[in-house]
């Protein structure tokens, strides 16, 4: 069945009629919500909320509900009206006027992330041309049809559809946002975002509700603020000093390090850490940037067996943590999980046997030894220009531990336990990992979960999650 092509630009012009917001959401999203009617309401526009929590979960029969109350708004409303279709993982960034996006259009589309249209953000006037296309989709929606349905993206491909970086009137309509995409929304003037699934690493991450939270929440705290996008004004200045040494002479040790281009969120897991050791009794080692000493040419992460072997010789266990790294129990003593081991890791969600986010060495010559031979290899290698050369610290780290038969014997705990993906952080996480984010998704996730456990202090003027 062919969909009927509704002209991006026609011959014709139409007069701007009244404008519907038409929020379809199917979980529960406040934030999402907060922002679709606080646009709504900026403009005086008529807001629609379809809340689709308690009806189907099938993507099918979702997108013919979502299609019926399109059609049925179009159709309530007098010609030349718009319809702003909106998803829970739609937010609007610079809430322009909606005539100034479709002058001279009867629909709009955006692909985002694939040559088609995204779903999530839809511009529609009501035309006879425009409800036959509706009434189409509707059709392809329908169980038991000829063609098979393979999503609102497959269902939408026939429809012309704007490439997201072809301004409208000097705005970038729709842009795809996601936890490891370039926020490029946040500089270049953008209507609205989409949350796309696809761009997502890895792939199998879907949509993380508490994402979408917490990024449609931090929007709409700048809106309300008149805020650039990843500023936190409760946020102390980093110190500038390389590297500091708090809670000095204790058996256990904690060490990280982040250089000045991740600062805006290395600092954030620096304060998790400082609170954290103050109030156990652990040694907590700082660095702020590379610890040029050691002769080595190398990003951050290549340091970690020069670190974990110089100070196992002040410390009983060294513990190794990445600069994206939180404390979500902070209070939940470390040392109980050490007793009886000679090495406290985790696995890996990927098909490594560990993950070297996070890894605790205590002293003994094995370790050290083994710490030596890998200082050697990583000297050796050609590459070490980036986090994933020579297929990155991790996979050295394995290869050292199984050369010095150390991993054979290594009780390698769950990642529910210790370094937690941020996707799976539960009530009873421990030490939670946010890696595969990009640097500012990455700063506000661990900037919206410290502040969980920030002093008062620190606190007061941040996000309202």
């Amino acid at each position: 069945m062919q969909t009927a092509a509704v002209p991006a630009v026609p011959a014709t012009s139409w007069p701007d009629g009244p404008v519907t917001v038409l929020s379809c959401v199917a979980p529960a999203a406040p934030a999402s919500l907060a922002n679709h009617r606080h646009y709504a309401f900026a403009h005086g526009y008529r807001h629609e909320v379809v809340e689709m929590a308690d009806g189907p979960d099938g993507p099918q029969l979702q997108a013919l509900y979502r299609y019926e109350r399109l059609l049925d708004a179009l159709r309530r409303l007098p010609e030349g009206a718009l319809v702003l279709l909106l998803s829970e993982n739609a937010a609007i960034v610079h809430p322009v006027p909606l005539p100034r996006l479709m002058q001279g259009r009867e629909c709009l589309l955006v692909a985002t992330s694939a040559p088609t249209a995204q779903p999530n953000v839809q511009f529609w006037r009501n035309t006879p041309a425009s409800r036959a296309t509706v009434a189409t989709l509707l059709a392809r929606c329908r169980l038991g049809g000829d063609l098979p349905f393979d999503g609102e993206s497959a269902l939408l491909a026939p429809l012309p559809a704007l490439p997201w970086h072809q301004s409208v009137d000097g705005l970038c309509a729709v842009m795809a946002t996601g936890p490891n995409v370039d926020p490029r929304w946040s500089v270049v003037p953008t209507f609205a975002v989409s949350l796309d699934a696809a761009t997502h690493s890895p792939p199998e991450l879907g949509i993380v509700p508490r994402f979408r939270e917490v990024l449609f929440s931090h929007i709409n705290d700048c809106q309300l603020h008149a805020r650039q996008p990843f500023v936190f004004p409760d946020s102390p200045p980093v110190p500038a000093e390389d590297r500091s040494t708090f809670n000095p002479g204790h058996p256990v040790a904690l060490v990280t390090l982040y250089t000045p281009g991740i600062a805006c969120y290395g600092h954030i897991a620096e304060l998790s850490l400082r609170r954290y050791c103050a109030r156990h009794g652990y040694t907590l080692h700082v660095y702020r940037d590379i610890p040029r000493e050691t002769g080595l040419q190398a990003t951050g992460n290549w340091f970690k067996p020069w670190l974990l072997h110089g100070w196992l010789a002040h410390h009983e266990w060294v513990v190794w943590l990445d600069a994206d790294v939180l404390v979500a129990d902070p209070d939940r003593p470390l040392a109980p999980m050490l007793d009886g081991r000679d090495c406290l890791l985790a696995r890996d969600i990927g098909q490594w046997p560990f993950n070297s986010g996070i890894m605790a060495f205590r002293r003994t010559p094995a370790n050290l030894a083994m710490l030596a031979a890998l200082m050697e290899r990583i000297a050796a290698m050609p590459d070490r220009s980036s986090v994933y050369a020579g297929n990155g610290d991790q996979f050295h780290f394995i290869c050292a531990m199984r050369e010095h038969h150390l991993l054979e014997h290594a009780r390698i705990e769950s990642p529910l336990l210790i370094n937690t993906p941020w996707f799976m952080r539960a009530n009873d996480s421990f030490l939670v990992h946010y890696f595969g984010m990009w640097t500012h998704m990455r700063a506000l996730m661990m900037h919206a979960d410290n502040a969980r456990h920030a002093p008062a202090a620190h606190g007061r003027h941040g996000m309202h999650q």
